[in-house]
């Protein structure tokens, strides 16, 4: 019995092209399929923590043929995944990695030193591809550190709490005219997340007094108090 073996890192990925794979090869080779055993986890996962893997060793018996499209699907870390051919080749179940066509076991049972070695050089691969990988994007996340794009909008784009005052003159003037919140944001034509932003830093320094919570009326407001050049 040949039975599949797929995993993929993340749920944003699928193992549909693996088993297509598998399963073309199947279709010229005149394989019988057991039910695919699939996994969506880190290959450097132990296999302890690996449910997928966990179920293909209870179920794969001697004479069965697991089938993975490429070594690093058993895992990206040496040491586990040679630990698992092992295991597998003492039961008497070979591993086929079709992207090499190579099996870990002859035809007749015995272990295939050709696959032995060309298995742990690949595994060892796949590590280092894994940490390579790894350092390249831990790389680019310091590099995007200090350009300020980790964590939210760039540092620079985070206006200091004192310039609010002078990048918003008409809102602050408004403010302080008694107007109410929403109306300063129509009048002055700013989000009213921006009149909040500068209507709190104005009572953080004292400049104006918080109001009470709730709906405040709208008040009606004179042309003369709303002209910019009577608050200039």
């Amino acid at each position: 019995m040949h039975i599949p073996f797929l995993r993929v890192s993340t749920k944003a990925q699928d193992t549909d092209r693996q088993l297509a794979n598998i399963t073309t090869r199947a279709q010229h080779e005149g394989w019988t399929l057991a039910p695919a055993i699939s996994e969506v986890v880190s290959g450097a996962k132990k296999r302890a923590d690996r449910p997928g893997l966990q179920a293909l060793l209870k179920t794969a018996r001697r004479g069965d043929t697991v089938v993975v499209t490429e070594i690093s699907r058993l895992g990206r870390r040496t040491s586990e995944v040679l630990h698992t051919l092992e295991e597998l080749s003492e039961r008497g179940v070979s591993v086929l990695a079709l992207n090499y066509n190579l099996a870990t076991l002859t035809p007749d049972g015995k272990p295939n030193p050709m696959a032995q070695m060309l298995f742990t050089f690949l595994a060892e691969f796949a590590r280092m591809e894994r940490e390579t990988i790894r350092e390249r994007v831990q790389s680019g996340v310091n590099h995007a550190r200090t350009q300020g794009r980790i964590g939210g909008r760039p540092t620079s784009a985070v206006k200091p709490a004192a310039q609010l005052e002078t990048d918003y003159p008409t809102v602050v003037a408004k403010l302080l005219a008694g107007l109410s919140m929403r109306d300063v944001a129509q009048l002055a034509g700013v989000s009213l997340a921006t009149v909040q932003k500068v209507a709190k830093h104005l009572v953080a320094t004292g400049k104006l007094t918080e109001r009470k919570k709730g709906r405040q009326p709208i008040k009606k407001v004179s042309t003369e108090v709303l002209s910019d050049e009577k608050l200039r």
